[in-house]
């Protein structure tokens, strides 16, 4: 098969693009190919690159995408990170560099837009119904013998219209499906592991079309802990195995060595746990580890910190800086970024770093400083009383789910720990 990354040069072409300043973050009267902002010398702190701006940091990134492929092998399983967090190609090539066995996607347009950036195995984390998905999925497997890719079914119905489209192409090779597994009240996937088998049972009788390839699911928004009949993750997970096994023993796998694939960037080490000692390919799919956040992945990353006490460990690599615009009454200060700067689904961004006329960043976590509302250009920061702040200063903001960010950004400035511009990013949502 071929190798998990094609270097076609499509890639190169697609990410040089010329900036100017009708991208937001970039200089005011300039202009440079991507490939160059990283040798202009700009300084974040020197007030070089116009706030809001959100940035990348460097040292940061790469220990991350380092520490979860070891965490993952540790485990004897394998990463492929969902890129629908950054939508970035120098970031996920990057996680294929560093040892992932592939990249997952939530839409088809994302899987074309990974195949142009030399992506050769990737999971549709997703039940592909339209028309149009349905033809651009078999259209690439027709195209290119050697592209891994899978997708979900978690109905009969589902199952009958990937069915009709590899039919009607004439693929000579099967659509590689996975089950999905959901649970009342939750998103997608068949509601209980007696209808999962339905499914299964529908994939398998759809050969050679299709192949049931494994079983999937989505943990990330179930508890730890609930009340009594209501699913937590450990159950769900053990529902998976349990579906998995009668999958195996009823021989309806159409490969050697399915898949048994969950984890979002919460639960992961929870996915590794329950499905150790399987005869599978354990595959987990975080995708915010690698900007990580300083909201609800920070705070489930430090329990698992200490539950297993280990040493280092995912840290913030994303940040949205602003200057401060008014202090126009006591214990107040309005920033320049708002809601079309950052994510507020879940939680409000937090301050974090100060810098004032190209200072280095003093941290001022812990000393009750506190964004309490948004606008769409404005953030609402409450500070002590007698806080020293000041117009015209810059403040570093951490936010809380990192897709809804990154997501209001084509640029990213990529910094070093001087917060000096070294490479520049470009997103594709």
């Amino acid at each position: 098969m071929r190798p998990f990354m094609q270097d076609t040069g499509r890639t190169r072409v697609l990410e040089d693009v010329m900036l100017n300043d009708t991208v937001k973050g970039f200089p005011p009267h300039q202009q440079a190919l991507l490939s160059q902002v990283g040798g202009r010398g700009w300084s974040l702190l020197r007030g070089d690159i116009p706030l809001p701006a959100a940035i990348i940091k460097l040292p940061a990134l790469e220990r991350n995408s380092r520490w979860m492929q070891a965490f993952v092998k540790d485990a004897q399983a394998l990463l492929a990170p969902h890129v629908k967090t950054t939508m970035c190609p120098a970031i996920m090539r990057r996680q294929l560099a560093d040892g992932a066995w592939g990249v997952t996607v939530a839409t088809v347009q994302q899987m074309r837009l990974c195949r142009r950036w030399g992506a050769g195995r990737i999971i549709l984390a997703n039940q592909p119904v339209g028309d149009a998905e349905l033809a651009g999925i078999v259209e690439e497997l027709r195209r290119d013998p050697g592209f891994d890719f899978y997708c979900l079914a978690d109905s009969p119905a589902g199952v009958a219209l990937l069915t009709q489209a590899a039919l009607r192409a004439g693929l000579e090779r099967p659509i590689q499906v996975l089950v999905e597994l959901g649970y009342t009240g939750g998103r997608t996937g068949a509601r209980g592991v007696d209808a999962a088998m339905t499914v299964a049972r529908a994939i398998h009788q759809a050969g050679p079309a299709l192949a049931l390839a494994g079983v999937e699911g989505f943990e990330g928004m179930l508890p730890v802990a609930a009340p009594l009949g209501q699913p937590t993750v450990t159950q769900f997970l053990a529902d998976m195995a349990t579906l998995y096994r009668r999958c195996r023993d009823e021989g309806l796998f159409g490969m050697a060595q399915p898949l048994l694939t969950a984890g979002g960037s919460i639960h992961y080490d929870l996915v590794l746990e329950a499905f150790a000692g399987l005869d599978a390919r354990v595959v987990t799919r975080s995708g915010c580890y690698v900007t990580q956040d300083s909201g609800i992945y920070q705070k489930a990353h430090e329990a698992l910190r200490a539950k297993r006490a280990t040493a280092g460990g995912l840290e913030r690599a994303l940040e949205v800086w602003a200057y401060v615009q008014s202090r126009p009454e006591p214990g107040l200060a309005l920033l320049t970024a708002g809601r079309r700067d950052f994510g507020t689904d879940a939680g409000l961004p937090v301050p974090l770093l100060l810098s004032r006329a190209g200072a280095a960043p003093a941290s001022v976590d812990g000393m009750g400083w506190e964004v309490v509302g948004v606008n769409d250009q404005h953030a609402y920061l409450r500070i002590p009383m007698d806080a020293d702040l000041k117009v015209g200063d810059r403040v570093g903001l951490g936010v809380s789910h990192p897709c809804t960010t990154l997501d209001k950004w084509q640029l990213l400035l990529v910094v070093d720990e001087d917060y000096t511009v070294v490479d520049a990013y470009r997103t594709y949502f």
